[in-house]
């Protein structure tokens, strides 16, 4: 009987694994003259001519934004765009692949088409599909000089250029009912985040343009969404890349997205293979876009940095910069009482303790007796309990450096160095792919660290976020975009020097209000909202670099003084940010310029507000907890974070004002108390995902308490 029963379950739960679908297949086919690859969530389309369209696969229905005319992948050659390329069928080939990203398939077309000077060019595009990321799909493109064609020189490669519809996927809604993330570096801050309207137009270009006045850098990836699906393309090279991603309606209502690439004229005697890139798929919003791409590139070696819970990196932070430029040792130290009685444990050093920015020692009208006076005023921040930051910009030269190491200078076209004006002072870049200046930061972070004894760094200012082409002949660069492409390299050294000394050490990087460049990202544990124009900033900055860093990364909101209401703690807070401040103590204490917009003085009642959001703060500590990805912020209403905390579920509540139900997605099918955390009162119960009527003006910070 025993026999008989064991093989009886062995037989059923063979069928019942024979029966259920393998939910990673990775499946090729050819149908009506078309080639599809396709996992269980993405589907890739190629028709004869190589163009492409792309699914994503929900509830038995095949959604996509993208209209079918779209030739995704071209090049410019002596001025001539060549993009009328004809598959070759005997070419088409499907393989099993495994490598970094795990096991998938690769799906290889190759076409032809007539370039100048009758030539002809093949090209090849490898699409690869992972187990791993059935969201998504890499992308190689390789283009050949089939007979040899002299004279030929490549001016331009475009990947991934698609033109965008979302009444494809709703009728009843306009072509351009989307929103998009874009990750260009705009010295003007717009929003990370935005709807499409009829006149947008943005080139998001990677570099620097100095005489635009834009510092460049930032993300190179579009995400592009409606209520119904969502659609995102991107570059995955191991580094920065002087790219652009177009994002811009067209003279028919059409949103357009692509990758752009510039080449100097880039000889094609042979092969010339485009940048790797991506394109995926995604329900909900931009977030789980970003995600995936995150996942993606933690493959290729950008894995972000994880913190524990109980690190300091966590803590409220209060900044010197109320007090502006004009350092002095003497009213940071006569802040220590009330900084203490207020509870928080780290303090910034901001800009001012040295003379000329990249000139980083000691002034000595502040520190006389330099190094010594430096470890003291240190000494006395750890004597009362309290972590401390200081100050630093990476990659610059103030005037003295420049006069010492001329030869470690970035100069431009001209062989002039690249100078610009820093409260005051004629700064020039280092060229950060010099090994003389990756040593010479290593000293600086053991000298910083090791010797003064800070405990970690805010970074700061826009120009950390990328630097110009460096054509100093002297360096021996394989290409002007060196420089470029090694700024993260930089970072990367000063953030294992300072956990190598520090394991705990705060690594803040703040680039004013650009999109950080990803590729930095690896290399600190501390971003920030940097310099937010609005509580939506906080907010959807918060869960944009959540999304890239990851839902457990802390995310510092900036000082709450910057266009100052109460509120502003409820955003930092909510979306699981850390609140920070650069309060001072007396009126005349805070310096002039930022008095205008950011009133600093601590008045007694903005200290009872202080005392209350930090007390919030601290109770809870969302910022630690895991960011939940439930709710779309363009389309659901209002707009709702969720932190997952301890097994408790916190809901963020924004909205001018609001007077109807919300709804608490995530819960288990049980009964919930939803307490109201600010106000310290219970507003109600809950069921599961029921909906709850409230009212409430501006924020609505509540926690579900399992009964």
């Amino acid at each position: 009987m025993g026999k008989r029963l064991f093989f009886y379950i062995m037989l059923m739960l063979f069928v019942c694994l024979s029966c259920s679908p393998k939910r990673n297949d990775i499946q090729f086919f050819k149908e009506n003259g078309m080639y599809f690859i396709e996992s269980r969530i993405i589907k890739i389309k190629f028709d004869s001519l190589m163009r492409c369209n792309v699914y994503r696969k929900a509830e038995n229905s095949l959604l996509s934004i993208i209209k079918d005319d779209n030739v995704p992948h071209y090049i410019v050659i002596n001025d001539t765009i060549v993009n009328n390329f004809y598959v070759n069928e005997e070419k088409i080939d499907i393989n099993n692949i495994n490598n970094e990203f795990g096991q998938g398939k690769r799906l290889k077309v190759s076409g032809t088409a007539e370039g100048p000077g009758r030539s002809l060019i093949e090209k090849t595009i490898l699409c690869d599909i992972y187990e791993k990321f059935p969201e998504a799909a890499l992308l190689n493109v390789e283009y050949r000089n089939v007979n040899s064609t002299p004279n030929l020189f490549i001016e331009k490669e475009v990947n991934n250029s698609f033109k965008l519809d979302s009444s494809l996927v709703n009728k009843d809604s306009d072509k351009n009912s989307l929103w998009i993330l874009q990750g260009g570096a705009y010295n003007a801050r717009p929003d990370w985040i935005l709807p499409v309207t009829d006149n947008f137009a943005f080139d998001n270009y990677q570099g620097p343009q100095i005489e635009n006045d834009e510092i460049g850098g930032g993300l190179p990836v579009l995400d592009v969404w409606s209520r119904q699906t969502g659609f995102f393309i991107g570059s995955v090279r191991e580094k920065p890349t002087l790219i652009s991603l177009p994002a811009a309606v067209d003279e028919n209502g059409f949103l357009n997205i692509g990758i752009e690439y510039n080449r100097d004229r880039i000889k094609f005697d042979k092969v010339y293979i485009t940048i790797p890139m991506v394109l995926g798929v995604h329900g909900g919003d931009y977030y789980n876009g970003l995600r995936t791409y995150a996942k993606i590139m933690a493959c290729k070696g950008f894995a972000m940095m994880k913190n524990e819970p109980s690190d300091p990196v966590y803590e409220a932070i209060w900044c010197g910069w109320g007090f502006g430029p004009g350092f002095e040792t003497r009213k940071m130290t006569d802040m220590i009482p009330l900084v203490k009685e207020l509870g928080f444990k780290v303090v910034t050093v901001d800009f001012g303790w040295f003379y000329d920015n990249g000139d980083f020692f000691p002034r000595d009208d502040t520190f006389p007796n330099l190094d010594e006076d430096m470890r003291k005023f240190v000494k006395t921040f750890h004597d009362n309990g309290f972590k401390i930051k200081l100050w630093l910009t990476p990659c610059v030269a103030g005037p003295v450096l420049q006069k010492e190491h001329p030869e470690w200078l970035l100069k431009d076209k001209d062989g002039k160095l690249v100078q610009f004006i820093n409260y005051g002072s004629k700064i020039a870049y280092l060229c950060p792919a010099l090994k003389e200046v990756q040593d010479y930061y290593r000293e600086l972070i053991r000298k910083f660290i090791g010797d003064w004894g800070y405990d970690g760094f805010k970074m700061d200012q826009q120009l950390i976020n990328a630097v110009p082409r460096c054509y100093n002949k002297d360096h021996n660069h394989e290409n002007p975009g060196n420089s470029f492409e090694s700024l993260p390299d930089l970072y990367k050294i000063i953030y294992e020097e300072s956990v190598k000394i520090k394991p705990d050490a705060i690594v803040e990087v703040c680039p004013c209000g650009v999109f950080p460049s990803f590729y930095k990202m690896p290399y600190y544990n501390q971003p920030v909202s940097s310099d937010f124009k609005s509580q939506w900033q906080i907010r959807h900055r918060g869960k944009t670099i959540k999304a890239l860093m990851g839902p457990h990364i802390a995310y510092y909101g900036d000082h709450v003084e910057r266009y100052y209401k109460e509120s502003n703690f409820a955003s930092m807070i909510g979306v699981g940010g850390i609140p920070g401040t650069m309060f001072v103590s007396r009126p005349e204490d805070n310096v002039e310029f930022l008095r205008v917009k950011y009133p600093c003085y601590l008045s007694p009642e903005r200290k009872k507000h202080f005392e209350k959001w930090l007390d919030i703060y601290r109770n809870n500590t969302l910022s630690n907890g895991e960011y939940l990805n439930l709710y779309d912020i363009a389309f659901d209403k209002p707009e709702t974070h969720v932190v997952k905390k301890d097994n408790i579920m916190y809901y963020a509540f924004y909205a001018p004002e609001w007077d109807g139900d919300v709804e608490f997605r995530g819960l288990d099918d049980r009964d919930y108390i939803i307490y109201d955390y600010t106000n310290d009162e219970e507003i109600g119960k809950v069921n599961g995902n029921s909906k709850l009527k409230v009212h409430f003006e501006n924020h609505l910070l509540v926690k579900a308490i399992p009964e």
